[in-house]
């Protein structure tokens, strides 16, 4: 045997060191033993040590070899025995106990709707108009606006959000200076998109590169910590801070890890806090992962007879399970309930894809998943069912959040033209997809809902907004026949402006007044009480009948 510390075995050493920390810098593998990339970079460094003393000692050292191989032996024994220990065949109900589905009321906890504040906006349609806003910046070719755009509720609104991220390592180069000026909101109700410039720019983004690049940043401070998603989110002052869950393994080696504590991050200062979901900020309504939540949701259904269950007896699956993005049908939705932002899809037996048995709404802040109990027809079909009312205009239908309207579980959908513009609305009943309706503006699309599914107008709590401001004593009445009718919407409500036989006024009348009122035409008898106002022969319509 040659001497240990000879120059060539010197050298050796120095360049096993040095690959080890080239790759370690590189991969920044998690340095815990419930981790396979630990085995991993510990297997590829043997490996390297043993090539580089075969090649120092010119092969003649075979004890050395010997000793070297069995090592790597004893790792790869190790890496296939936490892989099987870890598998769901040996372990199936512990993976199906891995989160407990709650039962949901949904009356309780989905509220009736208020068409004022319906999020009408998808990840697309942000995606549309958000991009638009980083003309405004001093050098835009520099940044790109992310597509996640999460629902958030931000000062008692539903925005969807997005960071901007560096065009790459060039354009990073050129922009790290300044840092990335700020985010985008658009409002998920109005549509309205704006660019949010900070007084103290982003500096840690996934976008970033060396020692401001997000998860580089995070492996420094947590070196034995097994991340998972990171999402942007901000606080009630507009602050901007990185939210990223902390997974810890339940079974085997690394197998069955869940999703127990989360790290938010200044975005612009770096400093880093542990929170557990108990402690969690207010503001925070993304910690869990969709992929995450629906993978638990996935083991509870798939193992509900064990891990061997050829006939699929008792097996569900989610829609988010069938999602096919090249489609169209991404097989969620978010929407809004009692606890907050939720992600929505349906439920379908394993073997009837096309109806479902229930639809589950699955919590980001909390992690708790719900079930709802309803049958009827699974997402795809509303959607083509509100598509074909539309079918000679060629608008697509997106995929249906679940809204309560009136207590019945009803699909709401936009309708969208090639260039990716909201042109309808439609809502769907869940448990009757025949039952589906479409037009301009919400507030006409619901009244027709209603009418379709036998429900009355007197159900609907609306506020009292039309005598606000009037002089009592200067409400008249009048019956007579529509001459002209034409409607408009102003400021996100419709008004219908008519004139009556044999009377000089126009009449203008909110659709709060009454749903029916997409039923008039000319020729219709109305009774209606009115008030004038500010403009000349044009009165305003407090409550009408026909």
């Amino acid at each position: 045997m040659k001497n240990l510390v000879s120059i060539p075995r010197f050298i050796a050493l120095a360049v096993v060191i040095v690959a080890g920390l080239l790759i370690n810098y590189l991969f920044l593998p998690v340095w815990s033993f419930n981790s396979g990339g630990l085995y991993a970079f510990v297997f590829v460094i043997i490996c390297i040590a043993l090539l580089c003393f075969i090649i120092a000692e010119d092969g003649d050292d075979l004890f050395f070899t010997i000793s070297i191989g069995i090592v790597v032996g004893i790792i790869i024994v190790a890496i296939i025995i936490g892989a099987v220990t870890s598998t769901q065949i040996f372990h199936a109900q512990q993976y199906r106990a891995l989160i407990d589905i709650e039962d949901g009321t949904f009356n309780e906890e989905i509220a009736n709707s208020n068409i004022n504040n319906l999020a009408v906006v998808d990840v697309d349609t942000a995606e549309r108009l958000g991009d638009r806003t980083l003309a405004s910046l001093d050098n835009p070719s520099w940044y790109d606006v992310d597509n996640e755009y999460n629902l958030i509720l931000y000062n008692d609104t539903q925005y969807r959000i997005s960071p901007i991220n560096y065009g790459g390592f060039f354009k990073y180069t050129k922009a790290s200076s300044a840092g990335i000026p700020g985010y985008v909101l658009v409002n998920a109700v109005t549509q309205e998109a704006e660019l949010v410039i900070l007084e103290n720019p982003i500096k840690y983004s996934p976008s970033a590169f060396f020692s401001y690049d997000l998860f580089r940043h995070l492996r420094n401070q947590y070196p034995s910590y097994v991340f998972g998603k990171s999402f942007f989110e901000i606080d009630d002052n507009g602050n901007p801070y990185w939210i990223t869950s902390v997974k810890t393994t339940n079974i085997g080696f690394w197998g069955g890890k869940t999703e127990n504590s989360f790290i938010i991050t200044d975005a612009c200062t770096g400093e880093s806090q542990e929170y557990t979901v108990s402690n969690l900020p207010n503001w925070v309504d993304h910690a869990f992962d969709l992929d995450y939540l629906m993978k638990m949701v996935y083991y509870n259904f798939e193992y509900v007879n064990g891990f061997i269950n050829f006939s699929a007896t008792g097996i569900n699956r989610t829609s988010y399970y069938y999602r096919d993005d090249e489609e169209g049908f991404t097989g969620y939705n978010t929407t809004l309930s009692s606890d907050g932002i939720v992600f929505y899809t349906g439920v379908t037996p394993a073997n009837a894809a096309e109806s479902i048995v229930g639809f589950i709404l699955a919590n980001p802040r909390t992690g708790v998943v719900k079930f709802y109990s309803c049958t009827g027809a699974e997402e795809s079909s509303a959607q083509a069912a509100a598509q074909g009312l539309v079918q000679n205009l060629g608008y697509v239908a997106t995929f249906p959040t679940i809204v309560n309207i009136d207590g019945l579980p009803t699909y709401f959908m936009v309708l969208k033209d090639n260039a990716g513009l909201i042109q309808r609305y439609a809502f769907s009943n869940v448990q009757n997809y025949s039952h589906t309706v479409q037009a301009r503006t919400v507030e006409e699309a619901l009244a027709l809902y209603r009418q379709e599914v036998g429900l009355s107008s007197d159900s609907v709590e609306t506020e009292d907004v039309n005598t606000n401001g009037i002089d009592t004593s200067q409400v008249q009445s009048t019956t007579g026949a529509i001459t002209f009718l034409v409607t408009a919407e102003i400021d996100g409500n419709t008004y219908f402006y008519f004139t009556l036989a044999e009377d000089s006024n126009l009449y203008m009348s909110s659709i709060k007044n009454s749903n029916r009122q997409v039923l008039l035409q000319v020729g219709t008898t109305v009774t209606i009480e009115f008030a004038p106002t500010a403009e000349e022969n044009t009165q305003k319509v407090v409550k009408i009948t026909f």
